[in-house]
């Protein structure tokens, strides 16, 4: 079973045994679990910010979208450029309704690291959930120029393109899609497609 990218991330910059409990408190979806453990762990070092990402995620996974911001806005502090704990923060923002923050999050990201293909991906998602697909295209289109074996970003394009009335270029965008993952392409035809 795979992780999250966070948790993926989180693993392997600490030590082998904390980075295995993570992960198996992730895959068991024991976000209690995780949340105790990001607390003992922050007892220990109230300075680390892999704890303080690690206790965010163990709330925003539970829901608690504000004390969730609050623990990625320390990680933030005591390391100001971690993108995982940005893009974190921007997506509990979002789920929170601040959106304008959330973008501005993702957009303090890209300037961080202008080739982050999941900043590029996360604004762009954010944007066609708002119901703003011309402004999620440009975004998708970076994120897959970034990372060109994302299926989400090539879904997520061709999404766009159909819903901004680009048939030729959702096509296109599908095909990028279906180069990765042929299941997926059709499932995408299947969903969208068949109306």
């Amino acid at each position: 079973m795979s992780v999250t990218p966070i948790v993926a991330a989180l693993a392997r910059q600490v030590d082998q045994r904390t980075g295995r409990e993570i992960v198996e408190l992730e895959q068991k979806r024991d976000w209690p679990g995780m949340l105790a453990l990001a607390r003992t762990l922050l007892q220990r070092e109230p300075v680390r910010a892999d704890w303080w990402v690690l206790q965010g995620y163990a709330l925003a996974r539970q829901g608690q979208h504000a004390a969730a911001i609050e623990s990625y806005q320390r990680a933030l502090r005591i390391s100001p450029e971690d993108e995982d704990a940005r893009l974190a923060l921007g997506g509990s923002l979002s789920e929170s309704g601040r959106f304008e923050q959330a973008i501005q999050t993702y957009q303090l990201a890209l300037r961080n690291r202008p080739e982050s293909a999941p900043a590029y991906l996360a604004l762009a998602e954010l944007y066609r959930r708002r119901g703003q697909p011309d402004l999620a295209l440009p975004n998708y289109r970076e994120s897959v120029r970034y990372e060109p074996d994302s299926e989400q970003a090539w879904a997520g394009l061709a999404i766009a393109y159909h819903l901004t009335g680009q048939f030729e270029r959702r096509d296109q965008a599908l095909q990028g899609l279906r180069r990765i993952n042929p299941g997926a392409a059709d499932q995408f035809e299947k969903q969208h497609l068949s109306k």
